[in-house]
Protein backbone atom coordinates (compact mmCIF):
# COMPACT_ATOMS: atom_id res chain seq x y z
CA UNK A 1 0.00 0.00 0.00
CA UNK A 2 1.39 3.69 -1.22
CA UNK A 3 -0.67 6.85 -0.21
CA UNK A 4 -0.04 10.20 -1.27
CA UNK A 5 -1.90 13.67 -1.05
CA UNK A 6 -3.56 14.96 2.05
CA UNK A 7 -4.08 13.43 5.59
CA UNK A 8 -7.78 12.34 4.35
CA UNK A 9 -6.80 10.66 1.16
CA UNK A 10 -3.86 8.82 3.17
CA UNK A 11 -6.29 7.97 5.87
CA UNK A 12 -9.01 6.54 3.48
CA UNK A 13 -5.87 4.81 1.58
CA UNK A 14 -5.42 2.44 4.79
CA UNK A 15 -8.91 2.53 5.37
CA UNK A 16 -9.05 0.90 2.54
CA UNK A 17 -5.66 -1.33 2.25
CA UNK A 18 -6.57 -2.80 6.25
CA UNK A 19 -10.54 -4.19 4.80
CA UNK A 20 -8.44 -6.29 2.22
CA UNK A 21 -5.88 -7.78 4.58
CA UNK A 22 -2.42 -8.05 6.37
CA UNK A 23 -0.56 -4.65 4.64
CA UNK A 24 2.97 -6.44 3.50
CA UNK A 25 6.01 -4.10 3.37
CA UNK A 26 7.20 -4.13 -0.51
CA UNK A 27 5.31 -4.95 -3.63
CA UNK A 28 7.40 -8.50 -4.69
CA UNK A 29 5.29 -10.12 -1.35
CA UNK A 30 2.10 -8.30 -2.05
CA UNK A 31 -0.94 -10.06 -4.00
CA UNK A 32 -2.69 -6.65 -4.42
CA UNK A 33 -1.10 -3.01 -4.58
CA UNK A 34 -2.86 -0.19 -3.40
CA UNK A 35 -2.29 3.48 -4.31
CA UNK A 36 -3.92 6.41 -3.11
CA UNK A 37 -3.61 9.00 -5.43
CA UNK A 38 -3.31 12.74 -5.37
CA UNK A 39 -3.79 15.16 -8.76
CA UNK A 40 -3.96 18.80 -6.53
CA UNK A 41 -1.19 20.11 -9.18
CA UNK A 42 -0.18 18.78 -12.45
CA UNK A 43 3.33 17.79 -10.93
CA UNK A 44 1.42 15.52 -8.53
CA UNK A 45 -0.38 14.36 -11.02
CA UNK A 46 2.32 13.18 -13.34
CA UNK A 47 4.26 11.58 -10.14
CA UNK A 48 1.20 9.75 -9.31
CA UNK A 49 1.25 8.58 -13.40
CA UNK A 50 4.94 7.57 -13.10
CA UNK A 51 4.21 5.45 -10.10
CA UNK A 52 1.38 3.81 -11.02
CA UNK A 53 3.41 3.04 -14.65
CA UNK A 54 5.96 1.52 -12.26
CA UNK A 55 3.99 -1.04 -10.08
CA UNK A 56 2.25 -2.09 -12.79
CA UNK A 57 5.99 -3.56 -13.83
CA UNK A 58 4.90 -6.24 -11.25
CA UNK A 59 2.08 -7.81 -12.38
CA UNK A 60 -0.13 -7.80 -9.45
CA UNK A 61 -3.48 -6.55 -8.91
CA UNK A 62 -3.61 -2.67 -8.96
CA UNK A 63 -6.32 -0.87 -7.20
CA UNK A 64 -6.24 2.87 -7.46
CA UNK A 65 -8.02 5.11 -4.93
CA UNK A 66 -8.41 8.48 -4.38
CA UNK A 67 -8.58 11.90 -6.54
CA UNK A 68 -6.70 10.40 -9.91
CA UNK A 69 -9.66 7.89 -10.39
CA UNK A 70 -11.97 10.61 -9.37
CA UNK A 71 -11.24 13.63 -11.52
CA UNK A 72 -9.07 12.30 -14.07
CA UNK A 73 -10.30 8.54 -15.09
CA UNK A 74 -9.40 8.75 -18.66
CA UNK A 75 -5.77 8.52 -17.77
CA UNK A 76 -6.22 4.98 -16.56
CA UNK A 77 -7.13 3.11 -19.49
CA UNK A 78 -3.92 1.01 -19.65
CA UNK A 79 -6.09 -2.29 -18.32
CA UNK A 80 -5.98 -4.27 -15.47
CA UNK A 81 -6.73 -1.53 -12.97
CA UNK A 82 -9.30 -1.20 -10.74
CA UNK A 83 -10.12 2.48 -10.42
CA UNK A 84 -12.11 3.05 -7.15
CA UNK A 85 -13.41 6.72 -6.34
CA UNK A 86 -13.51 8.96 -3.46
CA UNK A 87 -17.20 8.67 -3.56
CA UNK A 88 -17.13 4.83 -4.20
CA UNK A 89 -15.45 4.33 -0.31
CA UNK A 90 -18.61 3.64 1.67
CA UNK A 91 -19.06 0.62 -1.21
CA UNK A 92 -15.16 -0.48 -2.15
CA UNK A 93 -15.43 -4.02 -0.69
CA UNK A 94 -18.24 -4.82 -2.78
CA UNK A 95 -16.83 -3.33 -5.84
CA UNK A 96 -13.35 -5.32 -4.77
CA UNK A 97 -15.45 -8.62 -3.55
CA UNK A 98 -14.09 -8.46 -0.20
CA UNK A 99 -15.80 -9.41 3.10
CA UNK A 100 -14.63 -5.90 5.32
CA UNK A 101 -15.61 -2.87 4.57
CA UNK A 102 -13.13 0.11 4.80
CA UNK A 103 -15.34 2.49 7.29
CA UNK A 104 -14.64 -0.45 9.73
CA UNK A 105 -11.48 0.49 11.12
CA UNK A 106 -10.07 4.13 11.26
CA UNK A 107 -6.84 4.59 10.81
CA UNK A 108 -3.90 4.56 13.48
CA UNK A 109 -0.10 5.81 13.43
CA UNK A 110 1.38 5.30 16.37
CA UNK A 111 -1.18 7.18 18.52
CA UNK A 112 -3.01 9.33 15.86
CA UNK A 113 -6.25 8.79 14.54
CA UNK A 114 -7.18 10.58 11.37
CA UNK A 115 -11.21 10.69 10.73
CA UNK A 116 -12.38 11.66 7.78
CA UNK A 117 -15.55 13.08 8.55
CA UNK A 118 -16.75 14.48 5.20
CA UNK A 119 -16.29 14.21 1.62
CA UNK A 120 -16.47 17.39 -0.34
CA UNK A 121 -16.80 21.00 -0.13
CA UNK A 122 -19.33 23.73 -0.62
CA UNK A 123 -17.37 26.01 -2.80
CA UNK A 124 -16.55 26.39 -6.53
CA UNK A 125 -13.60 27.53 -6.73
CA UNK A 126 -12.64 28.62 -10.30
CA UNK A 127 -8.81 27.03 -10.05
CA UNK A 128 -9.91 23.76 -7.85
CA UNK A 129 -9.83 19.98 -9.79
CA UNK A 130 -10.50 18.75 -5.75
CA UNK A 131 -14.08 19.64 -6.10
CA UNK A 132 -14.02 18.09 -9.36
CA UNK A 133 -12.70 14.87 -7.33
CA UNK A 134 -14.64 14.46 -4.28
CA UNK A 135 -17.57 16.73 -5.62
CA UNK A 136 -20.38 18.43 -3.20
CA UNK A 137 -20.60 18.20 0.70
CA UNK A 138 -21.20 14.70 2.04
CA UNK A 139 -20.66 14.66 5.81
CA UNK A 140 -20.18 11.31 7.27
CA UNK A 141 -23.34 10.39 10.47
CA UNK A 142 -21.99 12.22 13.37
CA UNK A 143 -22.77 8.58 15.41
CA UNK A 144 -20.20 7.01 13.29
CA UNK A 145 -17.92 9.83 13.99
CA UNK A 146 -17.79 9.46 17.93
CA UNK A 147 -17.70 5.60 17.56
CA UNK A 148 -14.67 5.78 15.20
CA UNK A 149 -13.12 8.17 18.15
CA UNK A 150 -14.44 6.14 21.02
CA UNK A 151 -12.91 3.06 18.90
CA UNK A 152 -9.03 5.00 18.40
CA UNK A 153 -9.16 5.69 22.09
CA UNK A 154 -9.42 2.41 23.40
CA UNK A 155 -6.70 1.55 20.89
CA UNK A 156 -4.62 3.72 22.77
CA UNK A 157 -5.02 7.16 20.29
CA UNK A 158 -3.90 10.47 21.88
CA UNK A 159 -4.39 13.00 18.97
CA UNK A 160 -7.62 12.47 16.63
CA UNK A 161 -7.66 14.31 13.81
CA UNK A 162 -11.02 15.38 11.65
CA UNK A 163 -10.10 15.53 8.34
CA UNK A 164 -11.87 16.98 5.08
CA UNK A 165 -11.66 19.48 2.49
CA UNK A 166 -13.83 21.84 4.39
CA UNK A 167 -14.16 20.75 7.91
CA UNK A 168 -16.38 24.28 8.82
CA UNK A 169 -18.71 22.61 5.93
CA UNK A 170 -19.25 19.55 8.02
CA UNK A 171 -22.94 18.92 9.03
CA UNK A 172 -24.75 21.25 6.66
CA UNK A 173 -26.28 18.41 4.60
CA UNK A 174 -27.49 16.58 7.67
CA UNK A 175 -28.40 18.95 9.88
CA UNK A 176 -25.37 19.13 12.32
CA UNK A 177 -21.95 21.34 12.37
CA UNK A 178 -19.03 21.47 13.31
CA UNK A 179 -18.42 23.09 16.81
CA UNK A 180 -21.53 20.29 17.89
CA UNK A 181 -18.95 17.26 16.83
CA UNK A 182 -16.17 18.92 18.62
CA UNK A 183 -18.16 19.24 21.91
CA UNK A 184 -19.50 15.57 21.66
CA UNK A 185 -15.83 14.71 20.78
CA UNK A 186 -14.26 16.89 23.27
CA UNK A 187 -17.25 15.20 26.14
CA UNK A 188 -15.75 11.63 25.56
CA UNK A 189 -13.62 10.80 28.38
CA UNK A 190 -9.67 10.27 28.13
CA UNK A 191 -6.81 11.76 27.91
CA UNK A 192 -6.75 12.95 24.25
CA UNK A 193 -6.43 16.10 21.57
CA UNK A 194 -8.54 16.98 18.87
CA UNK A 195 -6.90 18.24 15.70
CA UNK A 196 -9.22 20.33 13.47
CA UNK A 197 -8.20 19.90 10.02
CA UNK A 198 -8.66 22.97 6.94
CA UNK A 199 -11.61 25.05 7.09
CA UNK A 200 -12.49 27.64 4.51
CA UNK A 201 -12.69 30.95 5.61
CA UNK A 202 -16.34 31.34 3.61
CA UNK A 203 -17.76 28.74 5.62
CA UNK A 204 -15.50 29.14 9.18
CA UNK A 205 -17.44 32.87 9.13
CA UNK A 206 -21.32 31.17 9.39
CA UNK A 207 -20.07 29.09 12.64
CA UNK A 208 -17.61 31.63 13.82
CA UNK A 209 -19.17 32.70 17.19
CA UNK A 210 -20.13 28.84 18.28
CA UNK A 211 -16.69 27.81 16.67
CA UNK A 212 -14.55 30.10 18.77
CA UNK A 213 -16.82 28.21 22.00
CA UNK A 214 -16.11 24.95 20.84
CA UNK A 215 -12.20 25.47 20.55
CA UNK A 216 -12.17 26.51 24.15
CA UNK A 217 -12.33 22.77 24.86
CA UNK A 218 -9.03 21.59 26.88
CA UNK A 219 -9.22 19.01 24.55
CA UNK A 220 -8.77 20.91 21.40
CA UNK A 221 -5.68 21.98 20.00
CA UNK A 222 -5.26 25.55 19.52
CA UNK A 223 -4.35 25.73 15.94
CA UNK A 224 -5.93 26.98 13.53
CA UNK A 225 -5.50 25.93 9.19
CA UNK A 226 -7.09 28.69 7.42
CA UNK A 227 -5.72 29.11 3.91
CA UNK A 228 -6.10 32.49 3.05
CA UNK A 229 -4.93 32.34 -1.15
CA UNK A 230 -4.26 35.25 -1.96
CA UNK A 231 -4.20 39.29 0.16
CA UNK A 232 -5.78 40.96 -2.86
CA UNK A 233 -9.63 40.98 -3.15
CA UNK A 234 -9.52 41.27 -7.05
CA UNK A 235 -7.52 37.79 -7.18
CA UNK A 236 -9.79 36.43 -4.22
CA UNK A 237 -12.93 37.21 -6.96
CA UNK A 238 -11.20 36.05 -9.42
CA UNK A 239 -10.37 32.68 -7.89
CA UNK A 240 -14.39 32.89 -6.60
CA UNK A 241 -13.49 32.10 -2.70
CA UNK A 242 -16.76 34.09 -1.22
CA UNK A 243 -14.89 35.80 1.46
CA UNK A 244 -12.77 39.32 1.42
CA UNK A 245 -9.48 39.97 2.94
CA UNK A 246 -11.55 42.55 6.04
CA UNK A 247 -13.01 38.81 6.51
CA UNK A 248 -10.27 36.40 6.30
CA UNK A 249 -8.40 39.43 8.92
CA UNK A 250 -11.52 38.91 11.36
CA UNK A 251 -11.30 35.11 11.57
CA UNK A 252 -7.83 35.49 12.78
CA UNK A 253 -8.25 38.32 15.06
CA UNK A 254 -10.89 36.74 17.08
CA UNK A 255 -9.67 33.63 17.11
CA UNK A 256 -5.87 35.54 18.55
CA UNK A 257 -8.34 36.90 21.04
CA UNK A 258 -9.61 34.48 22.42
CA UNK A 259 -6.50 32.32 22.32
CA UNK A 260 -3.23 34.28 22.21
CA UNK A 261 -1.32 31.86 21.57
CA UNK A 262 -2.92 30.26 18.96
CA UNK A 263 -1.00 28.11 16.15
CA UNK A 264 -2.24 30.13 12.51
CA UNK A 265 -1.37 28.08 9.19
CA UNK A 266 -2.48 29.11 6.11
CA UNK A 267 -1.86 28.57 2.14
CA UNK A 268 -1.12 30.96 -0.57
CA UNK A 269 -1.41 30.26 -4.26
CA UNK A 270 1.62 32.31 -6.12
CA UNK A 271 1.20 33.27 -9.95
CA UNK A 272 -2.82 33.20 -9.78
CA UNK A 273 -4.36 34.49 -13.80
CA UNK A 274 -4.33 38.21 -13.54
CA UNK A 275 -2.10 38.48 -10.45
CA UNK A 276 0.27 41.59 -10.80
CA UNK A 277 3.20 43.25 -8.49
CA UNK A 278 0.56 45.47 -7.12
CA UNK A 279 -1.65 42.27 -6.33
CA UNK A 280 1.18 40.60 -4.58
CA UNK A 281 2.52 43.42 -2.80
CA UNK A 282 -1.51 43.09 -1.07
CA UNK A 283 -0.26 39.54 -0.22
CA UNK A 284 2.75 40.34 1.12
CA UNK A 285 1.84 43.09 3.27
CA UNK A 286 -0.81 40.71 4.86
CA UNK A 287 1.34 37.72 5.49
CA UNK A 288 3.35 40.33 7.25
CA UNK A 289 1.00 41.98 9.20
CA UNK A 290 -0.85 38.27 10.21
CA UNK A 291 3.06 36.53 10.38
CA UNK A 292 1.55 32.91 10.00
CA UNK A 293 3.40 29.97 11.97
CA UNK A 294 3.07 27.97 8.95
CA UNK A 295 2.43 29.36 5.13
CA UNK A 296 2.04 26.27 2.55
CA UNK A 297 3.48 28.61 -1.03
CA UNK A 298 2.01 26.84 -4.01
CA UNK A 299 2.81 28.09 -7.42
CA UNK A 300 -0.31 28.04 -9.84
CA UNK A 301 -0.91 24.75 -11.60
CA UNK A 302 -3.97 24.80 -14.33
CA UNK A 303 -5.76 21.91 -13.76
CA UNK A 304 -7.77 20.21 -16.87
CA UNK A 305 -11.95 20.77 -16.57
CA UNK A 306 -11.70 24.50 -14.04
CA UNK A 307 -12.01 27.59 -15.35
CA UNK A 308 -8.81 28.93 -14.76
CA UNK A 309 -6.90 26.32 -17.11
CA UNK A 310 -7.08 28.15 -20.35
CA UNK A 311 -6.94 31.91 -18.79
CA UNK A 312 -3.53 33.98 -18.85
CA UNK A 313 -0.88 33.74 -16.09
CA UNK A 314 1.75 35.64 -15.43
CA UNK A 315 5.60 35.01 -16.73
CA UNK A 316 7.48 31.72 -15.04
CA UNK A 317 10.19 34.39 -13.56
CA UNK A 318 8.13 36.40 -12.25
CA UNK A 319 6.01 34.19 -10.17
CA UNK A 320 9.84 32.40 -9.07
CA UNK A 321 10.71 35.94 -7.98
CA UNK A 322 7.33 35.82 -5.75
CA UNK A 323 7.59 32.71 -4.48
CA UNK A 324 11.22 33.46 -3.55
CA UNK A 325 10.40 36.81 -1.34
CA UNK A 326 7.44 34.82 0.49
CA UNK A 327 9.23 31.99 1.08
CA UNK A 328 12.05 34.06 2.71
CA UNK A 329 9.79 36.66 4.51
CA UNK A 330 8.12 32.96 6.35
CA UNK A 331 11.71 31.54 7.21
CA UNK A 332 12.93 34.77 9.03
CA UNK A 333 9.08 35.04 10.52
CA UNK A 334 9.55 31.29 11.62
CA UNK A 335 13.31 32.09 13.06
CA UNK A 336 12.28 34.77 15.09
CA UNK A 337 9.29 32.66 16.79
CA UNK A 338 11.82 29.85 17.16
CA UNK A 339 14.27 32.09 18.99
CA UNK A 340 11.84 33.48 21.68
CA UNK A 341 11.25 29.62 22.79
CA UNK A 342 14.68 28.85 23.62
CA UNK A 343 14.69 28.08 27.39
CA UNK A 344 10.97 28.44 27.86
CA UNK A 345 9.67 25.13 29.68
CA UNK A 346 6.46 23.71 28.17
CA UNK A 347 4.00 20.75 28.15
CA UNK A 348 3.60 18.42 25.51
CA UNK A 349 2.02 15.25 24.38
CA UNK A 350 4.29 12.56 22.14
CA UNK A 351 1.31 11.65 19.51
CA UNK A 352 3.84 9.60 16.81
CA UNK A 353 7.48 9.02 16.30
CA UNK A 354 9.62 11.70 14.62
CA UNK A 355 12.40 11.11 11.67
CA UNK A 356 15.65 9.34 12.72
CA UNK A 357 14.06 7.39 15.60
CA UNK A 358 13.25 10.46 17.29
CA UNK A 359 9.55 11.57 18.50
CA UNK A 360 7.81 14.30 18.05
CA UNK A 361 5.95 15.80 20.72
CA UNK A 362 3.09 18.87 20.61
CA UNK A 363 2.16 21.24 22.82
CA UNK A 364 -1.20 22.37 23.54
CA UNK A 365 -1.13 25.04 20.25
CA UNK A 366 -0.13 21.89 18.12
CA UNK A 367 3.81 23.72 18.10
CA UNK A 368 6.19 20.77 17.24
CA UNK A 369 8.93 19.67 19.86
CA UNK A 370 11.32 16.69 18.80
CA UNK A 371 12.54 14.78 21.43
CA UNK A 372 15.76 12.47 21.85
CA UNK A 373 13.84 9.49 23.98
CA UNK A 374 9.82 9.68 24.74
CA UNK A 375 6.80 7.24 24.97
CA UNK A 376 4.40 7.21 22.59
CA UNK A 377 1.04 8.52 24.00
CA UNK A 378 3.13 9.98 26.99
CA UNK A 379 2.68 13.68 28.13
CA UNK A 380 5.85 15.82 29.54
CA UNK A 381 7.11 18.58 30.84
CA UNK A 382 9.86 19.51 28.93
CA UNK A 383 12.37 22.67 28.60
CA UNK A 384 12.94 24.27 24.65
CA UNK A 385 16.72 23.71 24.23
CA UNK A 386 17.35 24.04 20.42
CA UNK A 387 15.63 25.02 16.96
CA UNK A 388 15.60 23.78 13.50
CA UNK A 389 14.75 25.37 10.88
CA UNK A 390 10.63 23.79 11.58
CA UNK A 391 10.31 22.67 14.82
CA UNK A 392 11.77 22.97 18.27
CA UNK A 393 14.53 20.72 20.27
CA UNK A 394 13.36 19.53 24.06
CA UNK A 395 14.82 18.52 26.90
CA UNK A 396 12.53 16.20 29.23
CA UNK A 397 12.05 17.56 32.44
CA UNK A 398 9.36 14.74 34.15
CA UNK A 399 6.55 12.88 32.62
CA UNK A 400 3.07 14.17 33.59
CA UNK A 401 -0.53 12.71 34.12
CA UNK A 402 -1.96 15.60 31.51
CA UNK A 403 -0.90 18.80 30.02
Amino acid sequence: MEAYGCSQNIAETHMLAQAMGKIVDEPTKADVIVIGTCVVIEHTENRMMRRIRELKKYGKKLVVYGCLPSARRELLSMGDITPITTWELDKAHRILNIEKSPLEEVFLWDAIATIPIANGCLGMCTYCITKIARGHIKSRDEKWIIAKVEDALNRGAVEIRLSAQDTAAYGRDINSSLPSLINNIASLPGKFFIRVGMMEPRETLRILPELLDAYAASKVYKFLHIPVQSGDDGILSRMNRGYTVKEFERIVEAFRRRFPDMMLSTDIIVGFPGEDDESFENTLKLIEKLKPDILNITRFSPRPKTPAFRWKRPSTNKVKEWSKMLTEMQWENMRLRMERMLGKELNVVVPSHGKRGKFLARTANYMPVVLEDARIGGFYGIEVVGMEASHLVGRIIEERDWL
